[in-house]
């Protein structure tokens, strides 16, 4: 059968599975976060309407500058997107026909488009999973002839981070090979490891961001590419690719660094607590620093079963059956609140307990 790519898709989840689906759902398969919109956004939606009418700002100011001034970096190396979707687009587009490497189990949506640009695609598997480690004869091997090289960092879907001076000697030693490092989850860290820094340094660099996440954003579609050569993207992409309302939105969401930090603090404290109770069950959890964990059952346990078992009850978890190197052993669930995990964890004991 065929399951969505992606998670937030519970009503085609169901369908695939032919199962019944529950009137109460509760969907962990997405990684948005809980607390929704910052409360500006709320407040100033009503103002919002009269944006409707004109046309955005080509390069959407004031976003750009002040995600510039964010990431201190200049503005014309910082191209808004309609989502960070977009900019993967952009860059697959640049890249047409040439050979990528992807560090796997990573996000579907890189060799999505980098196929449809008919790029020729080099998987480079993580040697462990819960830490999200590599073999770096491998990783020479293949990185010596390829034109660019994908890595997400917190990567998806195991929420590891990885270490900022590992990547920088990757830019550096691979001179002639693009960075793409995809930080749509850094800002769930407290940015230390982040690759922003290294763009006036290396012209190979693009480093994806996201609005989505950490703000809760999925609708509106906002995200941005920093980098020397981020200009390069614009020839890929429309005029008013950015809606004035998300350019608006983002805005107002950069500038509470207090929600940032609440969700921050939320998240980790939650985060430890579920990584706690699934080894007590005697699970294996991957490393994460995000707002989601990867956890893989005892052995004894069928994973398809548990899957299957868990919607019955209502609990959406994301499959990895299109993760490269997972094949559907390992699930990744959303750290939410403390009342969704009581729920979760719950049906998770029911099943061990009585399988």
């Amino acid at each position: 059968m065929q399951l969505p790519a992606h998670g937030a898709n519970a009503a085609a989840l169901y369908k695939a599975m032919n199962l019944k689906m529950p009137d109460q759902v509760i969907d962990v398969s997405e990684n948005v976060n809980h607390l929704g919109v910052p409360k500006q956004v709320k407040q100033q939606w009503p103002n919002l309407l009269e944006k409707i009418t004109g046309y955005p700002d080509e390069q959407a100011e004031p976003f750009r500058s002040q995600a510039a001034a964010v990431h201190q970096v200049a503005a014309d190396q910082v191209v808004v997107t309609n989502g960070a979707a977009e900019g993967l687009m952009a860059l697959a587009q640049l890249f047409n026909g040439q050979e990528i490497a992807l560090l796997q189990p990573t996000f579907s949506e890189y060799a999505r488009t980098l196929k449809q640009q008919n790029c020729v695609i080099h998987s480079i598997l993580a040697d462990d999973i819960e830490t999200y480690r590599f073999n770096e004869e491998i990783l020479e091997k293949q990185l010596k002839d390829v034109h660019a090289c994908y890595i997400c960092n917190p990567n998806n879907p195991t929420g590891v981070l990885l270490k900022k001076h590992w990547i920088e000697q990757l830019i550096k030693k691979y001179s002639h090979c693009n960075f793409v490092v995809d930080e749509a989850f850094m800002d769930w860290t407290d940015e230390s490891e982040s690759v922003v820094s290294l763009v006036n340094t290396y012209s190979n660099l693009f480093v994806v961001r996201s609005m989505t996440k950490m703000y809760a954003l999925a609708g509106v579609r906002l995200g941005y590419v920093i980098g020397q050569q981020a200009e390069k993207l614009r020839h890929y992409l429309p005029h008013w690719n950015v809606s004035a309302i998300a350019n608006e939105i983002g805005s107002f969401c950069l500038q509470d660094k207090y929600f940032v930090k609440e969700s921050r603090e939320k998240s980790s404290k939650l985060r430890s607590q579920m990584v706690k109770d699934l080894k007590l069950i005697g699970c294996k959890v991957s490393n994460s620093a995000a707002n989601f964990l990867l956890f893989q059952l005892p052995e004894q346990y069928n994973p398809d079963d548990f899957f299957k078992y868990l919607l019955e009850q209502g609990i959406v978890l994301r499959h990895t059956k299109n993760y490269v190197g997972l094949n559907g052993a390992w699930f990744r669930i959303a750290v939410k609140s403390e009342e969704i995990w009581t729920k979760c964890k719950d049906e998770i004991m029911n099943y061990v307990k009585n399988h």
